[in-house]
C-alpha cells in the first residue's frame, strides 16, 4: 500500500497555464491532492506553502522537511510540467524561492 501510494506521489503532475500569466487565469489538471503546491508558487504565496507542508506531514513524511525533501524529489509534485523549484524559479515566486534556499 505504502509502495503504491509513493508510486502514485510520484506520478502526479499539475498544469498551470503560461508561466507569467495572472493567477486568475491557471488552471490546475490532474490529481487536486497536492495543487496547493503551485497555488503557492503561483500566487508568490509563502503561508500557503507552509501550511501545504504541514497539511501532509504523517502522509508524506514524519516532518515538515522529510515533507519537503519529498515533494521536492525530481518526479514528484509538478506543476505545468515542470519540478516543483523549477516551476517556482520560472514564476519568479520570490518568497518560495528565499524559503527553499534556507532550507537547502
Amino acid at each position: 500500500m505504502k509502495k503504491l501510494f509513493i508510486a502514485t506521489i510520484f506520478t502526479m503532475s499539475f498544469a498551470a497555464s503560461a508561466s507569467n500569466a495572472p493567477a486568475e487565469n491557471v488552471k490546475y489538471i490532474g490529481d487536486m491532492q497536492f495543487a496547493s503546491f503551485c497555488k503557492a508558487v503561483v500566487n508568490n504565496d509563502l503561508g500557503l506553502f507552509k501550511v501545504s507542508l504541514k497539511r501532509f506531514v504523517g502522509e508524506l513524511g514524519s516532518t515538515r522537511q522529510r515533507v519537503l525533501d519529498r515533494v521536492l524529489e525530481d518526479g514528484s509534485v509538478q506543476c505545468s510540467g515542470k519540478g516543483l523549484v523549477e516551476f517556482t524559479t520560472e514564476r519568479n515566486a520570490t518568497q518560495i524561492v528565499s524559503f527553499l534556499n534556507k532550507q537547502a
